[in-house]
């Protein structure tokens, strides 16, 4: 059997709990050998983050540390130049040639997804596991563009039964919590010890 990862992207400026169980939910509920968490080094839609690569990724490390089947993956900032998510799952399955891609993500991002740089090749390149709030849906527009009633999946047999182009939708992940928000509740100097891990509360305090 091939072994099944999960890709989790994200510009973690910071990381932060709600992300932790986004992978973690994504393992759990799939029974994903390993969740890759890649951090973004120039965003292509969005304006940069304000920390530093360096700082990101120690947050990151900090974060996962006592995770087991999460880990980070630095191939964007690496890699440097605008990060598109075509480039680098293409460049996570050369990488992994064993292994099925899932890529994670919020319905708020897929629901932009025909605007990303070479979103097609991406039906080519792996899943997507869209975690979703109960009554959520997929846009109209995209649902149509992208021939949704083809690729979406009633349950993960059918979903792992392809290696690529399959849609699950899991609507029974909830969890608000947002960088921008931490960054601007840390700003007020707010408690934020129940948003962030101990250790990447405390680097950031120092």
């Amino acid at each position: 059997m091939m072994s099944r990862i999960g890709v989790l992207g994200g510009m973690f400026d910071p990381i932060h709990n709600g992300h932790v169980e986004a992978a973690s939910f994504a393992r759990n509920h799939l029974s994903l050998d390993l969740v890759k968490l890649v951090p973004c080094s120039l965003p292509n839609h969005r304006a940069e983050a304000t920390s530093s690569a360096h700082h990101r990724l120690a947050m990151l490390n900090l974060a996962l540390e006592k995770h087991d089947g999460l880990e980070v993956d630095a191939i964007e900032i690496e890699r440097e130049g605008v990060s598109y998510t075509a480039d680098t799952l293409e460049e996570l399955a050369h990488q992994n040639s064993a292994s099925q891609l899932i890529f994670v993500l919020g319905l708020d991002s897929f629901n932009t997804l025909t605007h990303w740089h070479a979103w097609e090749k991406l039906f080519d390149l792996c899943n997507f596991f869209i975690l979703a709030r109960a009554g959520s849906q997929i846009n109209s527009d995209i649902s149509e563009t992208i021939n949704l009633s083809e690729r979406l999946s009633e349950s993960s047999d059918d979903f792992f039964m392809h290696s690529s182009g399959k849609i699950l939708l899991a609507k029974e992940f909830s969890n608000d919590l947002s960088s921008s928000k931490v960054r601007s509740e840390l700003v007020k100097g707010a408690d934020l010890s129940s948003s962030l891990d101990h250790a990447v509360y405390s680097y950031i305090k120092q």
